[in-house]
């Protein structure tokens, strides 16, 4: 009985490798690897031109005083709060600081990492609520209920309004009036908030307080 032939195996064709190749012939290698040294160079070198164009696209720099941390109204600017480093000129406001201030408190909220400007301290001297009023007004105190009061916290804004009797209002209009808009919580205590009223109306201000009349509203977001 014959017995069937195998049948031959299939032809296996093999990947090619390119690294065996070139090891195969050192010219070959050491031209690809030249290559890829001279692709890195020229990367390399893009980015420093690219940093290059970016300095002369900034300019110059110069060294300003600028905040560590978030800084609240009151806030006193000591060495920890604050530090000079160098901004590029182009970024860098007319009124920014270019040494540390003594003896100073924030007149205003001051993010970390913002360049300070002079506008954003409080008077040379003024501490306390006297440091955050704004010019022109004056801190009067309003009788907190903390059944009518909102929570504020210094640096919201408030509307004093006045609650009148309804007999008290001759032209039959509501009973009661915004006696000074958008003004600045300059304190904050269990017994009062202070706020700044500009300094034509705190007389009327006294008035209404005579009459325990004064409510806050406090405003939110516009």
């Amino acid at each position: 009985m014959l017995r069937p032939k195998p049948s031959p195996l299939p032809f296996v064709r093999r990947r090619p490798r390119p690294l065996l190749v070139l090891r195969r012939h050192p010219r070959a290698w050491w031209a690809v690897a030249a290559c890829l040294a001279l692709a890195a160079g020229m990367a390399g070198s893009s980015v420093v031109d690219r940093a290059e164009a970016a300095r002369r696209a900034w300019g110059a720099t110069a060294a300003v005083v600028v905040a560590t941390r978030d800084l609240q109204p009151g806030d006193r600017l000591d060495a920890g709060a604050l530090a000079v480093e160098p901004r590029p000129r182009a970024t860098v406001p007319a009124s920014a600081l270019t040494t540390l201030p003594e003896d100073r408190v924030a007149g205003a909220a001051i993010l970390a990492g913002e360049v300070l400007v002079a506008e954003r301290l409080a008077g040379e001297g003024l501490d306390g609520p006297a440091a955050l009023l704004p010019p022109g007004t004056r801190a009067m105190a309003i009788p907190a209920d903390p059944s009518l009061t909102p929570p504020v916290a210094v640096g919201d804004r408030v509307d004093l309004v006045v609650a009148l009797a309804a007999a008290a209002e001759p032209s039959g209009g509501p009973p009661g009036f915004t006696l000074v808009p958008d003004a600045l919580v300059v304190a904050v205590e269990e017994a009062a908030v202070t706020v700044a009223v500009p300094r034509d109306d705190t007389s009327r201000v006294a008035v209404a307080l005579g009459a325990g009349a004064v409510s806050l509203a406090l405003i939110g977001q516009s």
